[in-house]
């Protein structure tokens, strides 16, 4: 009789983890099976042994009251998409879950403004030619005017430019009005004035450094320059002579203060300047008598190092430009200002203007062919004190934008060196793309965009979809070109990737330039491809003695069942081999069938099949 091969301890001591506990070298050559390093025979009459993998996703139920996307068959590709882009950009994550279904990372060219469209821009055109780096604009009873160099021009429809007479031999620093009358200073500190039954210029303040201007809440608002830089004035009589000067309404004591310039706000008067890295904005109320304005006092002032560049107020709300961006901000009672989150636009605000409810700013050198501006709508807030916004008007050109203006039911913004830029009449941008902001399909998982889909109203022009994979640059598809079409899908990558942006690029008709494509929606389809488990159902064959191979092997079964279930008592990454195959698993259950006692034994020892069920780690 041959002799009796035992394994009751295990063959191998533990490993790291992950790389399981113990292995066998009596597998594959002798036993077909082991678990953590102990050898066991396969009972085949159970017909259990099999090995398969665990599902992709979980079954789901939609329990919202209407259904959506969250209705469909999860085990199928998994949707993302926008139907509307009208709270704006500066989203760079679209899917997390504090983003907004209807915001969007960048954009160029197009209006998204309008829920549940996205169409191109009008194209803009130059209207006024120089190279004058000081323009800056008001209107005035239907005129328009603007400074250039040392002229003061204005017009009513840039078909003919008059220059008012009689402006000083100095380039001109500010402008502002009252509606009426037009206020300007020059490099030599002096303020003249015009008004628009004139066209010749007079004389309205000398003897002082005057710097920027702003009519507001009914008063000619002065900051200082030069010797004169600490200093602000509230005018109201003009001196004609420097033994009338006006008197300084203060005087900051930080002899390396700027003063940027003044805002109307809802009660208050605000002024903003700046020394070295500190910002300050200050506010100031019309006494109760009428007669003057109080002594400005702090209303905020902004992070150590972010220097206000402009201040401009618009229906009660203050907005700020900075170095690099701005922030809007509301008042409280006492006319102290709540400040807003820096929106960074990546250059110097200094021009914004209202209209309707929208405020135009200015995003000079956007990108290294255009200069423009970009748009806030204030009758959307995607958190406190932050409205939407997303570009808008660009000009072929580059140059830093000095002004913005409403004219004649239009907006119009000067570059300065190259003149002044108002929207075509009836000629569409080129081309406009918007970029979707980076999407993960809510898992860390790598995943196939398999199908895009886009929608639009019946299409005049094209659309061109592109991805971009973890980061590359975008790969573009073939336009979508088929005139009056409604719908089209575009096949994706056959690349994995953990997360994915979308771009879509509009262009105009090629033989119409004011017509142009009007996007609905665009859709992503994606196969999520996460690693995925293998369970194992093994049925152990546990018997006493086992004949393998012309060799008797035994086996203690009371001590492998109890090693077994410890496994999944005190579960632990162990080594799971098949053949010549390894595995790291856990195991998840054990169970035991008993089948008869052990002849050999006095107590009651039983043998039988003991089924475990594994899930490999992976």
């Amino acid at each position: 009789m041959a002799a009796l091969a035992r394994f009751k301890d295990a063959f191998k001591p533990a490993t790291a983890f992950y790389t399981g506990t113990g292995a066998t070298q009596l597998v594959p050559d002798v036993f077909p099976v082991a678990i953590n390093g102990r050898p066991y025979m396969i009972d085949t009459a159970a017909n259990s042994f099999t090995r398969q993998y665990d599902a992709r996703v979980r079954d789901s139920v939609d329990q919202s009251s209407e259904p959506g996307e969250g209705a469909l068959n999860p085990q199928g590709l998994w949707r993302r998409s926008q139907s509307s882009w009208h709270y704006g950009a500066g989203q760079q994550y679209s899917d997390t879950a504090d983003a907004e279904a209807y915001r969007f990372y960048s954009s160029k060219g197009v209006d998204p403004w309008t829920k549940g469209r996205l169409s191109l821009l009008r194209d803009t055109t130059k209207v006024y030619t120089t190279t004058g780096t000081n323009l800056y604009a008001v209107t005035a009873d239907g005129r328009l005017y603007g400074t250039d160099g040392q002229n003061v021009k204005y017009t009513t429809d840039f078909v003919t430019v008059t220059t008012v007479t009689g402006t000083a031999a100095s380039a001109l620093y500010s402008i502002t009005s009252d509606g009426y009358n037009v206020f300007y200073s020059y490099a030599n500190g002096d303020i003249d004035q015009t008004n628009a039954s004139t066209g010749a210029s007079s004389a309205y303040i000398t003897g002082i450094e005057a710097g920027v201007l702003a009519y507001v809440r009914g008063r000619l608002m002065v900051a200082g320059q030069g010797t004169d830089k600490r200093k602000i004035w509230n005018i109201t009589t003009p001196a004609q002579s420097s033994a009338n000067n006006p008197t300084a309404l203060y005087t900051h004591p930080n002899t390396n203060w700027t003063w940027v310039g003044f805002a109307a706000g809802q009660t208050h008067i605000y002024a903003a300047g700046y020394a070295g890295n500190t910002s300050i904005i200050y506010k100031t109320q019309v006494k109760a008598d009428g007669t003057a304005l109080d002594i400005p006092t702090a209303a905020a002032e902004l992070p150590l190092g972010e220097i206000v560049r402009s201040i401009y107020g618009y229906l009660g709300y203050i907005i700020l430009g900075t170095d690099t961006g701005f922030r809007f901000c509301s008042t409280d009672t006492d006319g102290n200002l709540t400040v807003g989150p820096l929106v960074e636009t990546g250059a110097a605000v200094g021009a914004m203007a209202g209209i309707g409810k929208y405020v135009y700013f200015s995003w000079s050198n956007f990108d290294s062919t255009s200069t423009g501006i970009g748009r806030m709508d204030i009758s959307v807030f995607i958190s406190p004190n932050q409205p939407a916004y997303a570009t808008d008007l660009m000009a072929t050109a580059q140059g830093t934008v000095q002004s913005i203006h409403e004219f004649q039911n239009d907006v119009l913004f000067t570059v300065s060196g190259v003149g002044v830029f108002q929207p075509h009449a009836t000629n569409l941008v080129a081309s406009g793309y918007l970029r979707s902001g980076i999407y993960r399909w809510g898992v860390p998982d790598p995943k196939i965009v398999a199908k895009l889909d886009l929608r639009a109203l019946p299409l005049d022009g094209s659309v061109t979809l592109a991805i971009s994979n973890d980061g590359a640059d975008f790969h573009e598809f073939t336009a979508w070109t088929a005139s009056d079409q409604k719908e089209a899908t575009v096949e994706g990558l056959e690349d994995k990737a953990f997360e994915a942006e979308i771009k879509v690029t509009l262009e105009r008709n090629s033989t119409n330039s004011a017509l142009g494509p009007i996007l609905t929606r665009w859709m992503a389809r994606a196969f999520v491809a996460s690693l995925r488990s293998q369970i194992f159902t093994v049925p152990l064959l546990m018997h006493h003695k086992l004949q393998i191979g012309g060799r008797e092997y035994w086996q203690d079964v009371n001590n492998e069942m109890r090693l077994l279930r410890d496994l999944v008592d005190t579960p632990k990454v162990i080594v799971y081999q098949e053949n010549e195959e390894t595995f790291p698993v856990v195991i998840e259950n054990v169970q035991w069938q008993a089948l008869n006692r052990s002849s050999a034994q006095a107590n009651w020892d039983w043998e039988g099949t003991a089924i475990v069920v594994m899930r490999s780690i992976r």
